[in-house]
C-alpha cells in the first residue's frame, strides 16, 4: 500500500509508477496452484516441466496479473479504486527469476467530478523483455473535493 495517499492532482501523463519487484519461488507457485485448483504440473514439478520442453517451472499467467493488480493498488493507496485491469501473457516467466512490474500514466480525465487515471502496465524480466503487457484504469481522490 502507498505510505501516503496519492491524489488525482499529483499525477501527470508520462509519470512512471514505482516499480514492484517479485521473484516467484517454488513454494509460491505450488501454493498458487493449490489455491487456484490448477493441477498443471508445469507450475510446480521441474522434472515434468523439463520433459514438456521448458527449462524450468513456469510462473502462472494469472499470478502475473495479480502482481500487476498489486502494482496498481499499492500505488493508488487506500483512497483509490482499481476500476479496470487487463493484461496479456506474451512470453514465459520462470520460477526464481526476477520480475519487475512497471507502469506509466497515459491519460487522466475528470468525469462527473471523479478523477480517472489510465496507465500502461507490464511485467518484464531481468533482461527488460515485456512478458505481460496490460493497462489499468483507476479512480483517485481529488484534493478539490476534500
Amino acid at each position: 500500500m502507498a505510505e501516503e495517499q496519492l491524489y488525482f492532482e499529483d499525477v501527470e501523463v508520462g509519470m512512471a509508477l514505482p516499480p514492484l519487484h517479485k521473484t516467484p519461488s517454488n513454494t509460491l507457485l505450488f501454493l498458487y496452484s493449490a489455491v487456484t485448483w490448477n493441477p498443471q504440473r508445469i507450475h510446480y514439478d521441474k522434472d515434468y516441466s523439463l520433459r514438456e520442453g521448458y527449462r524450468d517451472v513456469i510462473v502462472h499467467g494469472p499470478l502475473r496479473g495479480a502482481f500487476l493488480s498489486q502494482l496498481m493498488t499499492r500505488w493508488i493507496g487506500d483512497g483509490g479504486t482499481l476500476k479496470k485491469l487487463s493484461y496479456t501473457n506474451r512470453d514465459i516467466a520462470y520460477v526464481n527469476e526476477p520480475l519487475i512490474c512497471k507502469g506509466t500514466v497515459t491519460r487522466k480525465w475528470i468525469a462527473d467530478g471523479t478523477g480517472y487515471v489510465e496507465c500502461e502496465i507490464w511485467v518484464e524480466n531481468a533482461h527488460g523483455v515485456r512478458l505481460t503487457p496490460g493497462s489499468a484504469v483507476v479512480v483517485l481522490p481529488r484534493k478539490e473535493a476534500q
